[in-house]
């Protein structure tokens, strides 16, 4: 995955190139005019200047990394998936974007190679990437995304990477958060039209691990429908009453005397955590409810869980859903979440079994 040679050397991609491809790379399905493109390399790199970029878009254009499509006054600029040869051409971005976030980093090219010895047998991990790296190292954290094939062993693979990781984390003093998922889930959270995690994270990435596979199955999924990344990541805790409101109701939870009216779609793994993040007791009965009457993705469930500290919560509500109304996928987080040494909150059981029979949930 990493090796010290590649955190130095000489560059492989020149500065403006770098730039324009990531930010492009991050901001997937807007419509990017060229002004409009110069405005948000300015924002990320602090400078930028119109001329230039034009120059640099064109020689990209020759060689068919991008489409440059005129829509009234603008050029509309955007990848082109097309080219066999932008896979490679974004897997180089990817290796300069590590090297520019390892420089003066030592501490992280330890860890970063740790993890390469300790997964580097694991035969089922596709990619691995680091999402919002430079803000949350900062924070004295990472979040790494794990991008796997589906495998009749993918659950206890997952088991097994989450376990490394627990040990990474005592071993560096550094909160490590892991969101785990196979292809298809890749696939479905990237061409959701709900707020979700991964469709944020592909704002600000860095694949340290494969960055090839990675965009190898961006390309499949773009190739298909069109996907949109978001640019703000979202804060559980400040999700408006409109918002959950609107979502608990898509989900089969209507709270009585509520008028309901449109507004933004999350996932319900980010309306779970929401809600437990609240002191509403009415509310978090919401949860097994919801839970009961929709598909939910156990590796999304975990990952913020522990991001935002809800676990307990979580698996305090998990188990009492599990006696009531027993489930495969209610199941594999539980056993997720033990695995990650999350403490149990009990729950009223009683009250959750007579909340879901009035929403008639089991």
């Amino acid at each position: 995955m990493l090796d010290a040679s590649e955190a130095g050397g000489e560059k492989i991609m020149d500065t403006p190139t770098l730039r324009i491809l990531d930010t492009l790379s991050s901001n997937l399905g807007d419509s990017l005019s060229i002004k409009k493109l110069t405005e948000r390399i300015r924002e990320n790199y602090g400078t930028a200047y119109y001329a230039n970029i034009y120059q640099k878009l064109q020689k990209l254009k020759k060689e068919d990394l991008l489409s440059l499509d005129l829509i009234g006054r603008s050029t509309n600029v955007k990848l082109n998936f097309q080219n066999y040869l932008l896979i490679d051409t974004l897997a180089e971005m990817e290796i300069e974007k590590k090297k520019n976030f390892l420089t003066k980093r030592n501490e992280q090219l330890l860890f970063l190679s740790e993890i390469d010895k300790r997964l580097n047998d694991t035969c089922a991990i596709r990619s691995i990437s680091a999402i919002h790296p430079t803000k949350n190292i900062k924070l004295n954290k990472i979040e790494l995304l794990f991008l796997l094939r589906k495998t009749p062993e993918y659950h206890n693979e997952t088991l097994q990477l989450y376990k490394e990781m627990l040990k990474l984390q005592k071993k560096y003093n550094l909160k490590i958060n892991s969101l785990i998922i196979d292809r298809d889930d890749f696939y479905d959270l990237l061409t959701s039209d709900e707020i979700n995690p991964l469709r944020e994270a592909l704002s600000e990435e860095i694949t340290f691990f494969c960055p090839q596979t990675f965009w190898s199955e961006i390309k499949k999924v773009a190739e298909k429908t069109e996907i949109k990344t978001i640019r703000t990541e979202t804060k559980p805790a400040n999700i408006s009453d409109l918002d959950l409101t609107y979502n608990l109701n898509r989900f089969g939870y209507k709270q009585f005397g509520t008028i309901l009216e449109k507004a933004q779609k999350f996932c319900i793994e980010y309306m779970t955590t929401a809600i437990l993040l609240q002191d509403d007791a009415r509310l978090i009965e919401a949860i097994p409810i919801i839970l009961a009457k929709n598909s939910f993705k156990s590796n999304l469930m975990a990952f913020l869980s522990q991001k935002f500290e809800t676990d307990g919560k979580l698996l305090g509500l998990l188990k009492i859903l599990q006696t009531i109304k027993p489930d495969r996928e209610v199941n594999e987080t539980i056993v997720l979440l033990e695995t990650l040494n999350a403490e149990e909150i009990p729950v009223d059981e009683e009250s959750i079994l007579q909340k879901m029979r009035l929403y008639n949930a089991l």
